[in-house]
C-alpha cells in the first residue's frame, strides 16, 4: 500500500521550466527527479532491511539513537521503471532522498513533469573541487626527538609535525591514540596507493562511483593523469605513514574510498556521485568522512541553507545517523558566504584553512550559512600542507587548500572516537566545536577555531591552577572534590599547583578543595559542565 503525500511544486520545477525554454531542446543534461512517496514500512520489510545492513553501521547507528526506517526503504521500481519508459537513462538512486538521478533531454524532462509521482526536478550540480596546488617538494628529515614519552618521536613526523603538532594530534598521539579500530571514508577524485606511506594502509573497501567498479585508482583508459593527484594527497594527510617523512593524524585508522569526482574535463563532476557515496559510507559503517569538495553550480548565496541541495541533505541525513562528515569550507574566500554545499549542512563540519601561525588564509571560504548559522566550524592548517607527491613512490610536497585542512581535522575527528568508542556523533561534535581555540566566540571567518584533539579527547573538563590569594604562591597537594548527583571526581593539585578533571558527564557539581589534615574546605562553589572550564582556585590565608 502506498502512503501518499501531497504534489508539491518546489522552486526548482519553475526554474527547470525556464531553463528549458531557453536552452537548446536536444542537449541532454543530468537531473534529480524527487518522488512523492515510497511503500509504507512493514515490520517484515524492516527485518528484511536489516538483514542487508552492515552490523557496523546498525551499531554506529545505535550510538547515536536511531535505527532504520522508511528513508533506507528502496525507491519504488515501478516510478523507476516509469522514468526510464520516458526514455531516462538512470544514473544513481538515493533511497534517503526518495529520489534518482538521470541523464536526459529537455523534451523527456518534460514528460516526466507530467508524472504524478514525480514531485519535482532539479539540476544535478557540478563541483568545484577545491583544487591543492603544489608549493614544494621536500624530502628532508627533522631528525630531533620531542620527548622520552611520545608514542611517535618528533624525528618521525618530519615536516608533517607542523600539521601534527597545530592541531593537538601529537599530544593525541603520545596517549596512545592512532585512530585504530576507526573506520574513516573518503570522497574524493580517486587513490594512487603505491607510494610507500600507504605500505601499511589499513584498506577495507574502495568503489568508484564514476564509472561503477571496485578500482578507484587512476585508469589511462578513462581518466586524466591528474586524475587520482587530490584524493592521494588528501588521503595522506589522515593515514599516511612513513617514519622521518610524514606521521598522519589517524595513522592506524581503517579507510573506505570513494571515487566521486571527475578532474579536469569538461563534463561536469556531478553532485549524484557523492550522494550515492555517503550512502554507502553509511552503509558500510563508517565513522566519519571527509570530503575535500563543494558543489555551486545552480546554487546562489541564499541556497546555502543546509537543505536545498540534495548533497547538503544527504550529509545531513548522514549525520543524524551517526557519521561525523568534515568537508572543506572551499578555497573562495574572503567575501562572506562563499563556502558551498554540502558545507552548509548543520551538523556537517565545515573546515577553514589557517597558517603556520593560525591566520586565516585569504583563500579560506567565509560564512555565514545563508540562514545565519556559524559557518565554518573549526579550522586547521591549509597553506604548506606536508602529504605524499602523487605520482611518486617516495617523494613529498607541500601543499594549500582547505581541502588539505579538511583530512586533518577528519583525523581529529576519528582520534576522538577512538578514545570513546561509545560516543554519539553528537558529542564528538560538540568536543570539537567547544575546545577549538575561540569556542567562546565563534566567527564566520574561523567558526569556532583551531581544532585541538588533546583537548577534544577530555571533554568535557575541568582544569586551573590552586594558587594563594595573597601571595600568588602556587599550591601542591591540595586535595580536590568534585561531587554531583551520580558521579562523584577526586584528584589533588600537582608540583605546578595544576589540577583536571576530564571526560566528565553533563551536570552540575560542587566543586571543594581541602588541605590535608583540615576538615573545612578551603574553596567551594557550584559548577555546570558541559562545555570545558577553565577556573584557577585562589585561597585565603589561613593556610
Amino acid at each position: 500500500m502506498l502512503t501518499t503525500i501531497p504534489h508539491r511544486r518546489s522552486i526548482w520545477f519553475y526554474f527547470t521550466i525556464l531553463t528549458l525554454l531557453f536552452s537548446d531542446l536536444s542537449l541532454a543534461g543530468r537531473y534529480w527527479i524527487f518522488f512523492t512517496d515510497k511503500e509504507t514500512i512493514t515490520d517484515e520489510s524492516l527485518s528484511q532491511l536489516r538483514s542487508e545492513w552492515t552490523e557496523r553501521s546498525l551499531n554506529r547507528r545505535l550510538k547515536s539513537g536511531v535505527g532504520l526506517d522508511i528513508k533506507d526503504a528502496p525507491v519504488e521500481i515501478s516510478y523507476l521503471n516509469g522514468i526510464a519508459d520516458c526514455g531516462a537513462r538512470v544514473i544513481h538512486i538515493s533511497r534517503w532522498l526518495n529520489a534518482a538521478s538521470v541523464e536526459a533531454d529537455s523534451a523527456i524532462i518534460n514528460n516526466l513533469l507530467e508524472l504524478g509521482f514525480v514531485n519535482n526536478i532539479q539540476p544535478v550540480a557540478q563541483s568545484n573541487r577545491d583544487d591543492i596546488c603544489l608549493v614544494e617538494s621536500t624530502t628532508s628529515i627533522d631528525t630531533s626527538i620531542n620527548d622520552d614519552h611520545s608514542l611517535i618521536p618528533r624525528g618521525a613526523y618530519g615536516e608533517s609535525w607542523w600539521q601534527a603538532e597545530q592541531s593537538g594530534a601529537i599530544d593525541a598521539h603520545k596517549k596512545g591514540l592512532t585512530g585504530a579500530g576507526v573506520l574513516i571514508g573518503m570522497l574524493d577524485t580517486g587513490f594512487e596507493l603505491n607510494h610507500r606511506a600507504f605500505a601499511g594502509l589499513d584498506l577495507l573497501y574502495q568503489y568508484d562511483f564514476i564509472f561503477d567498479d571496485t578500482d578507484p585508482s587512476y585508469d589511462y583508459t578513462t581518466d586524466r593523469v591528474t586524475q587520482p593527484n587530490h584524493g592521494t594527497a588528501c588521503l595522506s594527510v589522515i593515514a599516511g605513514y612513513d617514519p622521518g617523512y610524514i606521521v598522519g593524524i589517524a595513522p592506524r585508522s581503517t579507510v573506505a574510498l570513494a571515487k566521486t569526482e571527475l578532474t579536469g574535463t569538461e563534463i561536469p563532476q556531478e553532485e549524484d556521485y557523492w550522494v550515492a557515496g555517503i550512502e554507502w559510507m553509511e552503509w558500510l559503517g563508517a565513522d566519519v568522512v571527509s570530503s575535500s569538495l563543494s558543489y555551486s553550480q545552480w546554487y546562489w548565496k541564499n541556497n546555502y541553507d543546509g537543505r536545498t541541495s540534495p548533497a547538503s541533505r544527504a550529509a545531513q541525513r548522514a549525520s543524524e545517523l551517526g557519521v561525523v562528515i568534515c568537508n572543506s569550507a572551499g578555497n573562495a574566500g574572503p567575501e562572506d558566504i562563499t563556502l558551498g554545499a554540502p558545507a552548509d549542512a548543520v551538523d556537517v563540519l565545515a573546515i577553514a584553512a589557517v597558517d603556520a601561525i593560525g591566520e586565516i588564509t585569504g583563500f579560506s571560504s567565509r560564512g555565514p550559512s545563508s540562514d545565519g548559522r556559524i559557518k565554518p566550524d573549526v579550522a586547521a592548517l591549509g597553506r604548506k600542507v606536508t602529504c605524499v607527491q602523487p605520482g611518486t613512490w617516495d617523494r613529498y610536497g607541500q601543499w594549500n587548500g582547505t581541502s588539505l585542512a579538511c583530512p586533518i581535522v577528519a583525523g581529529v575527528v576519528a582520534l576522538v572516537i577512538e578514545a570513546h568508542p561509545d560516543w554519539s556523533s553528537r558529542r564528538v561534535i560538540d568536543a570539537i566545536r567547544q575546545t577549538a581555540n575561540q569556542s567562546f566566540k565563534p566567527d564566520h571567518t574561523y567558526g569556532y577555531g583551531l581544532v585541538n584533539a588533546a583537548s577534544a579527547v577530555e571533554y568535557p573538563s575541568l582544569y586551573g591552577r590552586i594558587i594563594h590569594s595573597m601571595t600568588a604562591q602556587i599550591l601542591p597537594d591540595i586535595s580536590l572534590t568534585l561531587s554531583g548527583k551520580a558521579d562523584s571526581y577526586s584528584t589533588f593539585s600537582d608540583a605546578q599547583g595544576f589540577y583536571k578533571f576530564v571526560n566528565l558527564n553533563s551536570g552540575s557539581y560542587r566543586l571543594t578543595a581541602t588541605i590535608k589534615g583540615v576538615e573545612s574546605p578551603l574553596f567551594e562553589e557550584m559548577i555546570v559542565v558541559p562545555p570545558s572550564l577553565p577556573m584557577d582556585i585562589a585561597v585565603g590565608d589561613s593556610l
